[in-house]
């Protein structure tokens, strides 16, 4: 299955310049950027020789905050970003490339790993197909493995609106075009889902649209 967007949201023509766009944490759709990327690293398991997925590897900014013991496969639709990831990950943790659409990674041949790792990427997903990429997760992690999810979301469908309102009334017009256009998370409604599948969950707000979620799966 591919995800119905995964060509939209290719970020090859802005490969060059992400990185020092990421970096604009003045703007609410930055914001937090830098403390996410640190908390999902900290939450990933680090212990020597751990199987890592980072789902959506980019330009490679959360991997290079991992160790260098861990082994991590880097899953993304874009060759441009992950041609700046070798780069800029050359001394860090070794790193397999694969070029693949999330969603159609996990329905081919795929090791089981310790931890899946992810940001400001999954927002590119339907509710629907996220509910499918958890079920992924449940599958692909070890017992005892963790996901940890940085990304776009608000807290219910009341706060998304309240945010849509909020941004066009303070000129911030498309931020509130890109609320529209793309599909942050709901953490209510990931909540449940993770839970209802067996995951132990845990939420932290960074920033007005930055979240984090952790989804452990019990031994």
């Amino acid at each position: 299955m591919q995800s119905e967007f995964g060509d939209k949201f290719n970020h090859d023509p802005w490969a060059a310049r992400y990185d020092e766009n990421v970096k604009n944490e003045s703007h609410p759709i930055r914001a937090g950027y830098a403390a996410v990327l640190d908390f999902v690293a900290q939450s990933c398991p680090q212990t020597p020789g751990a199987k890592i997925l980072d789902v959506g590897i980019g330009t490679g900014n959360l991997t290079s905050l991992l160790s260098k013991e861990v082994e991590v496969v880097g899953l993304d639709l874009s060759q441009e970003m992950m041609a700046l990831a070798q780069r800029k990950l050359a001394d860090g943790p070794p790193v397999t490339y694969v070029t693949s659409d999330l969603l159609a990674y996990f329905e081919g041949e795929h090791p089981h790993f310790d931890g899946i790792i992810s940001t400001y990427v999954i927002h590119h997903l339907t509710e629907k197909e996220k509910s499918r990429f958890f079920d992924y997760c449940w599958q692909t992690l070890k017992p005892g493995g963790k996901a940890a999810f940085g990304d776009l979301m608000f807290a219910d469908l009341e706060a998304r609106q309240q945010a849509i309102d909020k941004f066009n009334a303070e000129g911030w017009e498309e931020v509130a075009l890109d609320i529209d256009d793309e599909f942050f998370w709901l953490v209510d409604s990931a909540e449940a889902q993770l839970k209802a599948i067996g995951f132990e969950v845990s939420t932290r707000q960074f920033s007005e649209l930055s979240w984090v979620i952790t989804a452990e799966k019990p031994h």
